[in-house]
């Protein structure tokens, strides 16, 4: 028994001391394309002494493999500093496409500085760059994993695109962009004694109660006898230009919804 517990302990440290895994993912997989970049460079360097067309070869995938590392870096540290985080909390926002941007051009000149020290054509680093460049654009959003303490973090700001735009209500946008055509998910904290006349949004949408007691129905006028009242973990849906309503009661409601932006609100009674 106690060998089994010794050997389980030593089998836990050396668990700890491995980097975790969960998983095959987008940074593995940079990862691996980089150390096989750089196994060509070693190759180049090393074995074929940059002997005619290893030269360029050299410069290409050496200057590659580090632009793949700090490409990562930048993708973590958006995902890990909160201060990044919360200016682009999905890396689909402004500021994360101008860090990427911003490494990109900083390799381009690095890349034309050590063409023409090796005497290699820059029209070639020029050419695998901006292939380079497209394709990382395409994948800078990867899957995302958020734990309700990391969303707190996440910035908010008042009733925003996909609200009703009552005054008091915060706004967490987790995917996308609810103004910019494509899928979005947002986080809505409604204050308690909140009140929301009939309304329509244009998209298709469906949404979760994550806390509190939300009150919920449809019709173009508020009717109080309407209300269903939905509990943490219920679902509803708000068909396009269906008009709906709702209200809090004595505490703060969380809920999260899901559509396909642009979106947008249409009031059909008075507020």
């Amino acid at each position: 028994m106690d060998d089994r517990l010794s050997c389980d302990h030593r089998g836990h440290k050396r668990d700890r001391l491995l980097f975790p895994f969960h998983g095959f993912t987008p940074a593995i997989g940079v990862g691996i394309l980089s150390l096989v970049v750089l196994a060509i460079a070693g190759v180049a360097r090393h074995v074929r002494h940059l002997a005619g067309a290893w030269r360029w070869i050299y410069v290409l995938t050496a200057t590659v493999a580090l632009y793949f590392n700090c490409f990562v870096s930048v993708v973590q540290l958006f995902q890990k500093v909160p201060a990044l985080k919360a200016l682009a909390p999905t890396q689909s926002e402004p500021p994360f496409a101008v860090a990427q941007l911003t490494v990109l051009v900083i390799f381009l000149v690095l890349a034309i500085a050590a063409s023409i020290r090796f005497r290699v054509a820059p029209a070639v680093i020029l050419a695998t760059f901006f292939a380079l460049g497209v394709g990382s654009g395409q994948d800078a959003n990867t899957g995302r994993r958020l734990t309700p303490s990391e969303i707190n973090v996440i910035a908010s700001i008042g009733a925003g695109a996909g609200t009703s735009g009552v005054s008091g209500i915060q706004t967490r946008v987790l995917k996308g962009d609810p103004n910019k055509a494509g899928l979005y998910t947002i986080q809505l904290t409604v204050p308690a004694n909140t009140t929301i006349q009939a309304h329509t949004h244009p998209d298709d949408r469906v949404a979760t109660v994550i806390s509190g007691m939300w009150f919920i129905g449809y019709g173009s006028r508020f009717d109080e006898k309407k209300l269903k009242s939905l509990t943490a973990g219920s679902f509803y849906t708000e068909p396009p230009n269906m008009a709906h309503f709702a209200r809090t009661g004595n505490g703060t409601v969380v809920i999260q919804i899901t559509g396909y932006g642009p979106t947008g609100t249409k009031y059909t009674e008075s507020q």
